[in-house]
């Protein structure tokens, strides 16, 4: 069997957990902040993990596991 390839954007975006969940950043803080509350930047900071029903594309993806 041939080797399968890593899609590059979602190796930059997604990380693997060590329980193989998949985790990403939230979008939206880096610019056009000014009009944005100061709890809502905050919130933009973290990590997320994302949804159950989006994880076997995210593993297709990202076949070795990411990063």
């Amino acid at each position: 069997m041939g080797k399968l390839k890593t899609r590059k954007v979602a190796n930059g975006r997604i990380k693997i957990t060590g329980t193989g969940k998949a985790m990403a950043w939230k979008a939206g803080k880096r610019h056009l902040s000014y009009h944005k509350s100061g709890s809502e930047i905050r919130g933009k900071g973290v990590a997320y993990v994302i949804a159950d029903a989006d994880q076997k594309r995210v593993h297709a993806m990202l076949p070795y596991g990411g990063r």
